[in-house]
């Protein structure tokens, strides 16, 4: 029999109403358990306590009845869930709840099968009891309803109590780091230590270890005056033409170098270092003047503007003579600095008339009277201006070797015995230096310049200082400035002997306070010093080609028409050398340059001088005065594996003396001192040819300064 759907709608509404009211009752009896139970459990004390009874609520949710929807779930007030006071919660059960909470949802998610699927989660996180609590009666559920727990998983099962679940790692990591509090500290810092260093070991330095470029090919450097900018060559830098002094013109010509530190005298905007700036008023080596007043500048060469690994620094002071030819074969270049890893430095410096003229009437127009070795005041300045400067330019002011080339190293020795000079530079490399150095005092040398005064027609020094340089150089006796008797033998007479002949340096008593022989000898040098020449240092400029030769005749007539032919030493001479251009350059050099060298270290104490000698040739036959210097600095091909074995040697001797402040001892490394070659009086040399060789003494010079020919006729500048 088919109702309407009105009757439908009733009989449905009906059922509806029955289960609910099915359903309610079910509740209530369900919450009356929970009370019975919990009123059994409540000791006596707890039962005479002012403290209301607790109250829980069911979650929604928190019971499940089979073949109903549920659609609404109402809330029943069990027992509080508040903690007695006597059961209050400690620090670490409240640091454990919001763990609970989060493997509870965990174990909700986990698919049916794994242990706690299909459980029903918290609905609130207020009805949360006591960690591990569970309801009374859960054991035997009444008309097939299911209780869950109220922290969230439901309850165990029998094979769950015979078979507890394993803790996973990261529980059992976590319980043992909480047994052991100490242990886990000790390894978390040292973690954080290892994590630290790795970091600071990666990541590396903060500091700028190199200027950036400007434009890609432009470098600045800081001076004590403004910035200067150099420029990019060859993988280095160039910085060329900086100022170091002020320039010596009008009232400041014939004064001490004047450094360039006031304000005024500085520029505001970057200073384009360039181009290389005018050298000095000098001679070529025929006699011819060229050049510029305004000249103190110096020129840097460094392989990178840096701070943080300064290099070693070389100041190189390089001219023919006293009057001109610098700086000759003495020019650095931005490559070369890259290649040794140096910083070079090369300033200009006043020469000839200008820079060691020693007049009475300059003499009285000073504060402290004295006149004469300008250019020995400009080399002081420059290195000065390195001291201050050169740590901006990747230099190391602490580790400054000054090196002189020919007359360049007559300054340099003078320097050597001033007392006023110290601390601007660290060791001495000179090469084939003039060893007649100043021991004539200031009045003597003022007197001999009054035939130039008279020349030039001045009675005081306002009426010099208003002569052009050219009038200057023009009144400048020849004698003054030619040296072309310095490459041959002593003339018959011996006339000139170097007391007889100008001399440029003077006793000033500034600089140069004392006699230099006087001064070395007795104190010896505060620094260490290599000093040496080539065999043939002395040899005429048109000898030195492949070419060049003499027949045996003309040498027998040279030596013949000589001081030695006048001593009657022609016949022992030629045969200690043989009669050949070779022979006589040889003769020449020992007696000019080499064996004046040699007396000149024998005088002074050795423990801070080494003597070398340089005896391969470069392109020719004779090792001239500038072979050696050239090979050091690399400036010429090599043609031969003679030349390149020898500019190895030569360069490992100076970049050894540079780097670790140290001469190659050969001699004591291969001989050792009981050879039976070594005796006490005998000076140990080093000679550099294609090998550093070891040698003590040298005869053909212990021969000429027992025939008293030197150090009386060596070469001045």
């Amino acid at each position: 029999m088919t109702l309407p759907d009105s009757e439908k709608t009733d009989a449905n509404t009906d059922k509806k109403e029955i289960a609910d009211e099915e359903r309610e009752k079910m509740l209530n009896q369900e919450n009356e358990k929970h009370k019975g139970a919990e009123a059994a459990t409540i000791s006596p004390s707890s039962m005479t306590s002012d403290v209301e009874p607790r109250k829980k609520k069911i979650p929604i949710g928190g019971i499940k009845m089979p073949g109903f929807c549920r659609p609404k779930s109402k809330e029943f007030q069990m027992e509080s869930a508040e903690q007695p006071i006597d059961g209050e919660v400690g620090i670490l059960d409240a640091m454990k709840r919001p763990l609970v909470n989060v493997l509870a949802s965990i174990k909700k998610n986990r698919p049916e099968g794994e242990l706690g699927g299909g459980a029903a989660g918290l609905a609130s996180v207020e009805t949360l009891g006591d960690i591990g609590e569970k309801p009374a009666d859960v054991s035997a559920p009444e008309d097939g309803m299911e209780t869950v727990r109220l922290d969230g998983g439901p309850e165990p099962d029998v094979n769950e109590e015979k078979n507890p679940r394993k803790p996973g790692p990261v529980e059992v990591l976590l319980a043992s780091a909480r047994r052991n509090h100490l242990v886990t500290g000790v390894i978390v810092a040292v973690l954080l230590l290892v994590i630290v260093i790795i970091t600071i070991a990666c990541a590396g330095p903060r500091t700028l270890l190199s200027q950036p470029l400007k434009d890609g090919k432009y470098m600045e450097a800081v001076t004590s005056c403004g910035l200067v900018q150099g420029v990019l060559e060859d993988g280095g830098f160039a910085f060329r033409g900086i100022p170091y002094a002020l320039p010596p013109l009008d009232a400041l010509r014939w004064t001490a170098a004047q450094p360039v530190n006031r304000i005024e005298n500085c520029w505001n905007d970057t200073y384009l270092a360039h181009n290389s700036s005018n050298s000095c008023w000098q001679r070529d080596a025929l006699g011819n003047p060229s050049g510029d007043e305004d000249c103190l500048y110096l020129d840097v060469f460094t392989p990178q503007v840096r701070y943080d690994t300064p290099l070693p620094v070389v100041v190189m002071i390089s001219a023919e003579t006293l009057s001109g030819g610098s700086p000759g074969v003495m020019q650095p270049s931005a490559k070369l600095a890259r290649v040794r890893d140096m910083v070079f430095v090369r300033p200009n410096f006043r020469l000839g008339v200008f820079g060691f003229l020693s007049a009475r009437h300059l003499t009285r127009s000073t504060h402290l009277p004295t006149s004469g070795n300008y250019g020995l005041s400009d080399i002081v300045a420059a290195l000065k201006w390195v001291q201050l400067n050169i740590q901006n330019f990747g230099g190391d002011e602490k580790s400054v070797t000054i090196w002189g080339h020919r007359a360049g190293g007559t300054l340099v020795t003078s320097l050597l015995a001033s007392q006023t000079i110290k601390n601007l530079f660290s060791r001495a490399w000179v090469s084939s230096p003039s060893v007649t150095l100043p021991t004539r005092p200031l009045d003597e040398s003022e007197r001999l310049s009054e035939g130039y005064l008279n020349t030039l027609g001045c009675k005081d020094v306002v009426c010099m200082r208003a002569k052009s340089p050219q009038e200057l150089l023009r009144a400048e006796p020849a004698m003054w400035y030619n040296t072309s008797e310095n490459s041959e033998l002593p003339g018959p007479s011996g006339g000139e002997s170097s007391r007889q002949r100008h001399e440029w340096l003077v006793v000033d008593g500034t600089i140069i306070q004392e006699n230099v022989y006087d001064r070395l000898e007795r104190v010896g040098t505060s620094v260490k010093v290599v000093m040496g020449t080539t065999v043939h240092s002395a040899a005429h400029s048109h000898s030195k080609g492949l070419n060049a030769s003499l027949d045996q005749s003309h040498v027998e007539r040279v030596v013949k028409e000589s001081l030695l032919g006048s001593l009657g030493l022609t016949e022992e001479v030629l045969k200690r050398y043989n009669a050949s251009l070779h022979g006589l350059a040889t003769v020449v050099s020992e007696i000019r340059v080499l064996c004046p060298i040699y007396n000149f270290t024998n005088l002074v104490p050795a423990s801070n001088i080494s003597f070398y000698i340089a005896t391969q040739p470069r392109w020719g036959q004779l090792a001239d005065a500038d072979s050696d210097v050239a090979a050091i600095l690399g400036s010429y091909t090599l043609r031969t594996p003679e030349e390149k074995r020898h500019q190895s040697a030569i360069q490992q001797l100076f970049n050894q003396f540079v780097w670790h402040d140290r001469i190659i001892d050969a001699a004591k490394e291969i001989w050792g001192y009981n050879h039976h070659n070594y005796t006490s009086n005998a000076r140990k040399i080093i000679v550099v040819g294609q090998d550093i060789l070891p040698q003590y003494g040298y005869s053909n010079c212990d021969y000429w300064i027992e025939k008293n020919l030197v150090p009386k006729y060596a070469r001045i500048d």
